[in-house]
């Protein structure tokens, strides 16, 4: 049996999105094979945000009947495909980013008053007060980060969310095992020198050639909920999505009213 991948640290995971996000930074958001190699049409990849925003707003209206709010947290904006989107719907938006090239090219595009963008690096959310937002919305995000992180992401969600305001955050539940590149054959160069150059690339992306390689970690879903819940979260029905071999869960919580 292969090791296990090694589980990124936020540093380098900041490396690797600004890495992927200079190369190809609409491909880095949405894998479509078709798209690979900066063929993503601006209003095109934009108008994929406005339909998912619409769609993920419909059922949460729908499992949270008179759910409002005025501000929305986009955690993971990348270029802010999403974050645009719920700016039709909230008076405020605010999306984060570890990446400060993703963060940059966000505030380059956006067309939208009422919407900023932050780059926050750190594990945690200290830059928001507690009670700042309505909504806190995060799509394909949490599954690149390694699940330590993501679980304290989770408390701070709650944390940063208004009583009565909901949370609605994408992670896998199973993800197929890889075997790390690390240990890959290759021919040519010699298997060794490959292997380092592999293990320099994942520690240093950006300094060697080549596109680092996207992790992906799942969380159990009992898991996730025990986070939610411990940090003051009432759970609401939650959505399977399959992506290939992907099985994403989206979770809703809303945090609890004050007494």
């Amino acid at each position: 049996m292969p090791d296990a991948p090694r589980q990124m640290r936020l540093w380098q995971l900041r490396r690797h999105w600004d890495a992927l996000a200079r190369e190809d930074p609409f491909f880095a958001v949405l894998t479509d094979p078709d798209k690979q190699g900066n063929k993503w049409a601006l209003a095109e990849f934009f108008s994929t945000g406005v339909a998912e925003v619409e769609g993920d707003l419909a059922r949460l209206r729908v499992l949270a009947p008179g759910f409002s709010g005025r501000a929305a947290l986009d955690f993971g904006c990348g270029a802010g495909r999403l974050t645009q989107a719920l700016g039709a719907h909230f008076k405020k938006v605010t999306g984060v980013d570890i990446s400060g090239h993703m963060v940059d090219l966000a505030r380059g595009h956006n067309a939208r008053e009422g919407v900023d963008f932050i780059h926050n690096p750190g594990p945690d959310l200290r830059l928001f007060p507690d009670n700042s937002f309505s909504l806190v919305y995060s799509r394909i995000t949490l599954q690149h980060i390694a699940p330590g992180y993501t679980k304290r992401y989770l408390a701070e969600f709650v944390r940063v969310l208004a009583p009565g305001g909901i949370l609605s955050v994408q992670i896998p539940e199973f993800v197929p095992a890889v075997v790390p590149d690390r240990l890959k054959f290759s021919t040519w160069p010699p298997t060794m020198i490959m292997r380092i150059r592999r293990n320099l690339r994942f520690h240093f992306p950006g300094w060697f050639p080549g596109t680092p390689t996207m992790q992906m970690y799942a969380i159990p879903g009992g898991e996730v909920r025990d986070c939610l819940v411990k940090a003051g979260a009432e759970l609401l029905p939650s959505e399977l999505i399959g992506h290939g071999e992907v099985r994403n869960d989206t979770y809703l919580a809303r945090k609890a009213r004050s007494a």
